[in-house]
């Protein structure tokens, strides 16, 4: 288990703490006075671990004693299970403010956070290895690959090189048939626009809105199967319905 006691942080390692704190929404002017009780703390982990963490456990404490009872609390409840512990005397510098102490401790939470990424990503690639164990056709390898601030062994899978000339074959082929069927999709509709501009036309010849046709040749026009015969047939019907005009 990891004992956590004050220590003097570099200046890079100052920045990098603000940073992550900006990145959490916290403010940074005032972490000595916030964080001497255990209670802001408690509440950001709390957003990755909601079940181990039960705020009604940390009230908030104005004295320092009350306050030393909090990080106890925390430090056996919480921390224990990540492998930490608070020494005695860094939980009284913690409580009283001391400077340079809430840095430490939020150092080491982000440190804890980024360990538990790597871990997770890990579990991550393993299980995927899993589901690809049965497949005869992938291989694994090892590479090195950048997790976080380190640098991880992990395993990838690679494909035969005559498995991708197969797909990408196969991916042409059907390229092409799409594109095959978007040329004949254009041709229907500009047979359709065609034969229905020539019916409007012919309705324009005999004096009659190009508006609505007759149902029949509505449904022929729109499945481009209008026949001649059958606009012989519309045509003549709104002729005949069609009152003669008087001169």
């Amino acid at each position: 288990m990891h004992t956590i006691s004050n220590k003097t942080l570099s200046n890079e390692e100052i920045v990098d703490v603000h940073k992550w704190l900006q990145q959490n929404d916290i403010n940074t002017s005032r972490l000595r006075r916030d964080f001497s009780d255990v209670l802001p703390l408690a509440e950001m982990m709390k957003r990755d671990h909601p079940r181990l963490i039960d705020l009604n456990n940390f009230p908030k404490r104005s004295s320092v004693q009350l306050k030393i009872a909090n990080w106890e609390t925390f430090n056996y409840k919480v921390l224990a299970k990540f492998n930490l512990n608070l020494s005695r005397e860094f939980m009284e510098q913690l409580s009283t403010g001391a400077h340079g102490a809430a840095e430490v401790m939020l150092h080491e939470i982000m440190r804890l956070k980024k360990r538990q990424r790597v871990v997770e990503t890990r579990n991550a690639i393993l299980a995927q290895e899993q589901i690809w164990e049965e497949n005869d056709e992938v291989k694994t390898v090892v590479v090195n690959k950048q997790v976080g601030d380190g640098i991880v062994q992990v395993p990838q899978k690679m494909i035969l090189y005559s498995l991708y000339e197969k797909m990408a074959r196969d991916n042409l082929a059907k390229e092409a048939i799409i594109e095959a069927n978007q040329k004949r999709l254009a041709h229907m509709e500009n047979i359709i626009k065609v034969k229905t501009e020539r019916i409007e036309e012919l309705l324009m010849q005999m004096g009659k809105s190009p508006v609505k046709l007759c149902s029949s040749s509505q449904h022929l026009a729109s499945t481009s199967m209008l026949s001649y015969e059958a606009l012989g047939t519309c045509l003549r019907k709104r002729h005949t319905n069609t009152p003669a005009s008087s001169d």
